[in-house]
């Protein structure tokens, strides 16, 4: 039953390269048949590509921006692949697949799927359809700001519309009508639907838990407003808390692993490009947390957890030797969602509604997941006196503890996430200093000396694709900076 999804797992390499191969229109009567046309697919085949594009933009790219801007890694000195990230340098140029995929290959899919569905009565087919939309858009939106939304799929001169008033209010309406589908679609004698889905297996309870917990991450993008909404929710319950929603079915062979690893580790000329950063490596080191075994593969010279300043480029200094290599696993899963992610957005809900009680209980589940992902046992670090014992004397205190462990167990997993969180709590704080300056504070996001950017300034968006720009008219004339903040950004 598995081979369908390795099947499609298999082309994320392909997928990722940007090489896609056409064929030529003779006279228009002809057709292809390796590209089926709209009414010869099928919703059993469109979901499995649909998984396949997102898992592999989510699970490679938006993880490697993640992870290089909330500071886990840094770039090799002695080689340049991923050093315009590193220094905040990117272009409309940069990097064409962070749009491309999402919008050429995804979110097509997924409309068909919707589409499709909706004729058939697959309801099941339906919700899945809806929520993976809504996440393809929060991610995008949230990354780009201004976004193609409600004219996205209709053409190539689509309007940008409103992050705040138009796509928000756009994902949150997919969220309640698949949530209010969720009857429908678990109705017995639907077209079934198991292997076809790569993140629960057809589980329709879990996809539901799922799209509860990505509205209340929604809705707290701006509490204060949707405190009356986000309460109502709490006391509803029924989140993300036992279970992670991952894409999750890869192997250790040529183009069937993690799309991380394939195109890091296995496609590149070099598997020394991604490094152990000072500014996350000091902090589980300062605090003897056992997960930097899990991080971080030791420096082959001594067999430390050394690590590099983030865009630190002395080579002579800083080589492959000495220093430790980020950890890739082949068969990592690609993270739309984990258990902790949804039990630290409950304890930042409490924490910000003055409930201490409720703000510890899920702060200490969220640590002990996030240990528990790794095999760990985390227990001691939230006990009291424990490195990680949660400091409930005020909001700010509470928040600082929430979303400095959220930062830690994102690694490996979902930083895009947190250079989300970042850029919505500024938690890390963005520091002004490299980590080895006396000043430097332990825990905040270190300066890099070599940044396109001045000292304190952060990469707060991804700058709009040339493809968009190019070819759009639609598309805005004045672009926004990298340094420009989004309207939900702190």
């Amino acid at each position: 039953m598995k081979k369908i999804k390795y099947l499609y797992i298999g082309v994320l390499s392909t997928i990722l390269s940007g090489m896609f191969t056409s064929c030529e229109n003779y006279l228009d009567v002809n057709e292809n048949p390796n590209y089926p046309g709209e009414s010869q697919v099928t919703v059993s085949s469109l979901l499995p590509s649909a998984f396949t594009g997102s898992a592999a933009v989510m699970g490679y790219l938006y993880q490697l921006y993640g992870g290089m801007w909330s500071q886990h890694y840094t770039q090799n000195p002695s080689s340049s692949q991923y050093i315009t990230l590193v220094n905040y340098a990117m272009t409309s140029s940069s990097d064409l697949r962070l749009w491309r995929i999402p919008y050429a290959d995804v979110l097509p899919d997924l409309d068909l799927v919707i589409k499709k569905s909706e004729a058939e009565g697959a309801w099941n087919y339906w919700v899945v359809g809806k929520i993976m939309t809504a996440f393809t858009y929060h991610v995008l939106t949230d990354a780009y700001g201004d976004i193609p939304f409600t004219e996205a799929l209709q053409g190539q001169n689509c309007k940008y519309d409103d992050s705040k008033t138009v796509i928000y209010p756009g994902i949150l309406k997919m969220l309640n009508d698949a949530i209010a589908k969720e009857a429908d679609a678990s109705e017995t004698g639907l077209r079934a639907m198991g292997v076809e889905d790569y993140v629960f297996d057809g589980d329709i309870s879990s996809w539901i838990k799922f799209a509860k917990t990505l509205k209340l991450k929604l809705l707290m993008r701006d509490f204060n407003a949707n405190k009356a909404e986000i309460q109502t929710m709490l006391a509803a319950g029924g989140f993300l808390t036992e279970e992670d929603a991952t894409v999750h079915c890869f192997e250790d062979i040529v183009n069937k692993s993690n799309p991380f690893y394939e195109n890091d580790r296995r496609q590149l000329n070099t598997t020394n490009n991604v490094r152990a950063c000072t500014t996350l490596a000091l902090f589980l080191s300062e605090n003897d947390d056992p997960r930097i075994q899990d991080f971080y593969d030791k420096a082959a010279a001594d067999g430390s957890y050394r690590a590099i300043p983030y865009g630190n480029r002395t080579s002579t200094v800083y080589s492959i030797r000495t220093t430790a290599r980020a950890t890739i696993g082949a068969l990592d899963p690609v993270y739309y969602m984990s258990a902790a992610e949804a039990e630290y957005l409950l304890a930042e809900c409490y924490a910000r509604l003055a409930d201490a009680g409720n703000a510890k209980t899920h702060y200490d589940n969220a640590v002990l997941l996030s240990f528990e992902r790794w095999g760990r046992d985390g227990s001691s670090f939230i006990a009291a006196g424990g490195a990680y014992e949660f400091d409930s004397d005020n909001e700010s205190s509470m928040l600082k503890c929430i979303l400095t462990q959220k930062w830690v167990a994102s690694t490996r997993c979902q930083a895009w996430d947190t250079w989300f969180d970042i850029n919505r709590t500024g938690i890390p704080a963005v520091g002004t200093v490299t980590t080895d300056n006396p000043a430097y504070v332990l825990g905040t996001l270190a300066y890099n000396e070599n940044s396109s950017l001045a000292s304190g300034q952060y990469a707060h968006r991804f700058i709009y694709s040339r493809e968009s720009l190019d070819y759009n008219t639609n598309a805005p004339t004045v672009i926004p900076g990298i340094t420009e903040a989004l309207w939900w950004h702190k």
